[in-house]
């Protein structure tokens, strides 16, 4: 009798953890995509304006939590345009929906003529 409690004890306390980790996560992390892109210094106005149009229309679908993006201000990189699209996401999965929309792939080919550098970072936030 004793072996099957301490079973059922077990269990009930791994099914707790579970279902606590999944409310942990729902609840206090997002996914990150962050791009970061170095223009060339002969990159049209109206193409890095293209770019930023793309990007904020597709800030509008179903799967993004939160966009925002700005111009690098810092001075230790004065000499270079540099702007940070940040697009924040409930999952991992629903970054993967988001790459599968049509207009996603406008994305490359406006930003391939005009980028001297792209960097990229996906993580987990961690929000308190």
């Amino acid at each position: 009798m004793a072996k099957n409690f301490f079973k059922f004890l077990f269990l009930a306390a791994f099914i707790f953890l579970f279902v606590n980790n999944l409310s942990a996560q729902n609840n206090n992390t997002v996914f990150r995509h962050i791009v970061i892109i170095t223009f060339k210094p002969d990159a049209p106005a109206d193409s890095i304006q293209a770019l930023n149009n793309v990007y904020r229309d597709l800030s509008k679908s179903s799967f993004v939590k939160d966009f925002e993006w700005g111009v690098n201000v810092s001075a230790r990189d004065s000499g270079v345009l540099k702007h940070i699209y940040v697009t924040t996401f409930a999952t991992k999965e629903d970054m993967k929906n988001y790459q599968k929309i049509p207009e996603y792939s406008r994305l490359f080919k406006i930003s391939l003529a005009i980028a001297d550098d792209v960097s990229v970072a996906d993580y987990w936030a961690n929000k308190k």
